[in-house]
């Protein structure tokens, strides 16, 4: 008795030990598709995608579930994952039974190896045309129609009254425009005249700028003129100056000659009066 109860508490401990390894060995499902926000509507075809990681190093399926807002399972089946990338794909539609209601569904996706994983996309269902009474849909357009007729006659009526104000105002604006007219067309022969007396009056004062800038040109001749006479005239006063102090120079050597002249005669003078 003892070795199988022993037994058994090995069993239940190994169990105890394993079951959250085994837990954190169960990896993730992601969706590619559908994607976040999208909405389908009616009877659609859509496909299930995504991946599972780690990636399974041994054949795998992914249950796939679809349920509605109320929790109703609308779609449910299994897809293959790829041993090589992980991905799997789910055809499926959307639509097609009472079941499918407008609203938010859940996809949940389990592998055969534990992994997880949800999304959710929006499903809008398509409100079936209404059913009409033939018989009362042609009352109700001859209804419409009576309708329609009389509501005309009396918009003619005041269309026709309007009218007459109408064309009387109609007929005031235009003779007011008219006057307006010629009043404007006055205007613009005075501007026109105006405008030819501006034009005569530019043309003189063209020809009186063009004869000042003439005798502009013939005073700045006559001032280049009377700068060169001034140079010409300080030139020569200038040589006149130096031929002066050259004069005075030649006069005063003159006289200092004439001096030691003197001075020497009066020596010999004085020698042979001695």
């Amino acid at each position: 008795m003892k070795p199988i109860t022993l037994l058994v508490a090995t069993g239940i401990a190994v169990a105890l030990l394993v079951s959250p390894m085994l837990a954190l060995a169960a990896g993730s499902i992601t969706f590619t598709s559908p994607a976040s926000g999208t909405t389908y509507k009616g009877t659609q075809s859509y496909a299930i995608t995504g991946a599972v990681s780690p990636i399974p190093s041994q054949p795998d399926n992914v249950f796939i579930s679809v349920k509605n807002p109320s929790g109703t399972t609308v779609d449910s089946g299994f897809a293959s994952v790829s041993l090589s990338t992980g991905t799997f794909t789910y055809s499926t539609a959307t639509g097609g039974t009472s079941n499918w209601i407008s609203g938010t569904y859940t996809i949940s996706a389990t592998d055969s190896y534990g992994a997880t994983g949800s999304t959710t996309f929006a499903y809008q269902g398509i409100t079936p045309p209404p059913t009409y009474n033939v018989t009362q849909a042609l009352l109700d357009i001859q209804r419409n129609l009576t309708q329609i007729k009389s509501e005309i006659s009396s918009d003619f009526a005041v269309l026709q009254t309007d009218n007459k104000g109408n064309f009387s105002a109609l007929s005031s604006a235009l003779t007011a425009m008219s006057t307006q007219i010629t009043t404007l067309a006055g205007q613009v022969t005075t501007i026109s005249t105006n405008l030819g007396t501006v034009q005569t009056d530019v043309t003189n004062m063209q020809g009186q700028l063009t004869t000042i800038s003439n005798n502009i040109t013939t005073l700045n001749q006559a001032v280049q003129a009377a700068t060169t006479a001034a140079t010409n005239a300080q030139t020569a006063a200038t040589n006149a100056n130096n031929a002066v102090s050259s004069t005075q120079t030649y006069v005063l050597v003159v006289a200092v000659l004439a001096a030691i002249t003197l001075v020497l005669e009066l020596a010999i003078l004085v020698r042979k009066l001695s």
